[in-house]
């Protein structure tokens, strides 16, 4: 079953393949091609979606401080970080709290695996959910 997905990113180019990748996969997708437009559709509902992708280089806002803020509105939202960055800079993501990437470019393997991971791990954690 499809899941509620808001999807983040400032390139209209990947914003438009990696959408298309996500509805083939079955998922409803709100995409947003600005940060802080993506924070006020999620803080309107934090319960709304079931995962968050954000590219880690968005133009308004980064995609580590936009994950901290989705963090302190609900604390066990999934979200998976896009991201060409390797080495310290991914550490500091794992620090922010970020479990879930995916490098760039991408591909739709790569992105059905971190989306069914971090979907499988939430599901887990929740109470009632196999």
């Amino acid at each position: 079953m499809g899941k509620r997905i808001l999807f983040v990113d400032g390139d209209q180019t990947i914003g438009e393949a990696v959408t298309a990748m996500l509805k083939e996969m079955g998922h409803e997708v709100r995409k947003e091609t600005s940060g802080m437009d993506a924070l006020a559709v999620f803080s309107h509902d934090p319960g709304a979606f079931d995962l968050v992708i954000t590219d880690l280089g968005m133009p308004d806002i980064s995609g580590l401080l936009l994950a901290e803020k989705f963090f302190k509105m609900r604390a066990d939202v999934p979200l998976v970080l896009l991201t060409g960055a390797e080495g310290e800079a991914l550490s500091r993501t794992r620090e922010t709290g970020i479990r879930w990437y995916c490098m760039k470019p991408i591909s739709t393997a790569a992105l059905r695996e971190a989306v069914e991971s971090a979907l499988t791990a939430t599901a887990k954690k929740r109470p009632g959910t196999e």
